[in-house]
């Protein structure tokens, strides 16, 4: 057997012991006082062990993943982001275990963490990531925000606090969001560990978020990811948002129906009802992506959902993209979009270059050409950078191309609040806007259908 194998039998052998002593002090405790410790409260700590190795693991890999930003943004420090050890090929290693790690049934992980008969099994990936002896030093970020954690939610066990900690870890890259971070939420939720600071019974607002960015920034070690105040601030409010959403407390079913229950979208659903079996799809960039931090979802798929509500009998189907333009939507999407034979399509994308009006141009012709009506809303608040082309200079090249131009620009500038539709990102927008945009979108597929 070779030294790193010995090592690695080594530390699961001490971690094995130092459980037993724990499990057999708790057990001693247990029958001098039965009645405060029994077979129930043995049961329960060994579940909570076993979470806080789930949870342990997923902050080594997270940090190994952060060494390996750290070592080619030039970051390297001795206490947080170390330079040579462990090396890069072993960081690699680390990141791949909490991949496989996380692609678990999560049913089996479950039932190991309760004590139960399970085919998971830990020394696959989950004792690899515990045995890294990775160093977390107190000034890592994930640190920083479990003392804050500690000192706001004094109650809350360990494995509950860096479950959220965790999440916080890695929201702070950016980069990661659409896919480790939401494999982390689903992991925790199955769990049944807490996944925002709402569930510790504390406060959500931008304000708050705020708040607590002031109290964090400044106190970890340089980092590779962006631990200024608005970095913090805006963590905060996704981890809240995407909190709400995979605990489907606030996403586009919730929204949907406590539109339905309104006044005036009530009066659209006998109009809705009597719409034949047609295809509408959307080509867009994130406005009208459910996923996106900013709000529980966007008016796209709320509007779907409220079909879906109603058992109507119209399909639809999104194709989208972080930032797309008519180009890459022309070169990524608009092939398959085409043969789905829509009956209706929306685009809502960014024009920025010849390219995209181009794109628009052929996109247009083409699904009208096979009996698609095109539609696109006049304005719906997106970033223009300067010397790209206004929304009235899109609008011209469209309606030029037979593109249905929706009103709204004067309706979102008129609605009560739009002052603060923006979120902290100053580009994407929050859920007042989405439910007005919902409207005027139910609208707009109801008056092409007439």
């Amino acid at each position: 057997m070779n030294l790193r194998k010995q090592t690695a039998t080594h530390d699961r052998f001490v971690r094995s012991v130092a459980m037993s002593i724990l499990y057999t002090c708790t057990f001693l405790t247990s029958a001098v006082n039965a009645n405060a410790f029994g077979a129930a409260s043995l049961a329960k700590e060994a579940a909570s062990t076993r979470r806080a190795e789930l949870v342990e693991a997923n902050i080594v890999a997270v940090q190994a993943y952060q060494i390996i930003l750290a070592r080619k943004a030039g970051m390297v420090s001795n206490n947080c982001y170390p330079a040579v050890s462990p090396d890069t090929a072993t960081l690699e290693a680390l990141v791949k275990h909490q991949q496989s790690l996380l692609a678990e049934p999560r049913k089996e992980v479950v039932r190991w963490a309760d004590g139960k008969s399970s085919s998971f099994d830990p020394a696959n990936d989950l004792h690899p990531l515990l045995d890294a002896r990775l160093r977390l030093s107190l000034s890592l970020p994930v640190n920083i925000f479990t003392r804050y954690l500690q000192a706001k939610a004094p109650a809350q066990p360990e494995e509950r606090i860096r479950s959220v900690a965790n999440l916080y870890q890695t929201i702070l890259e950016t980069e990661r969001d659409g896919d480790l971070l939401q494999d982390l939420y689903r992991f925790y939720i199955a769990l049944g560990l807490p996944v925002y600071v709402g569930q510790f019974g504390l406060p959500g607002s931008d304000a708050d978020f705020l708040a607590a960015a002031q109290e964090l920034s400044g106190k970890s070690c340089a980092s590779p990811v962006d631990l200024s105040i608005p970095a913090w601030q805006i963590a905060g409010r996704k981890v809240w948002n995407w909190g709400e959403k995979n605990l489907h407390i606030r996403d586009k079913e919730t929204i949907a129906k406590e539109l339905l229950a309104e006044p005036r979208f009530a009066a659209l659903v006998p109009a809705m009802k009597a719409m034949p079996a047609e295809r509408i799809a959307i080509i867009g960039h994130s406005f009208t992506m459910g996923q996106h931090w900013a709000s529980p979802s966007s008016f796209v798929p709320i509007v779907t959902s409220m079909f879906d509500l109603e058992r109507s009998s119209v399909e639809f189907r999104q194709w989208q993209a972080g930032g797309l333009h008519f180009a890459r939507a022309y070169r990524e999407y608009y092939a398959d979009a085409l043969a789905w034979k829509p009956n209706i399509v929306l685009f809502v994308m960014s024009n920025s270059r010849p390219a995209d009006a181009e794109a628009l141009k052929t996109m247009a012709a083409g699904f009208r050409a096979s009996g698609a009506r095109v539609l696109m809303f006049d304005d719906v608040e997106d970033s223009i950078r300067p010397g790209e082309p206004s929304a009235e200079e899109t609008d011209d090249i469209a309606s030029k191309a037979g593109v249905e131009i929706v009103p709204a620009r004067a309706i979102i500038d008129t609605a009560p609040g739009h002052e603060s539709f923006t979120c902290l990102d100053g580009i994407h927008k929050k859920e007042p806007y989405h439910r007005l945009m919902a409207y005027l979108w139910l609208k707009a597929i109801l008056d092409a259908n007439r």
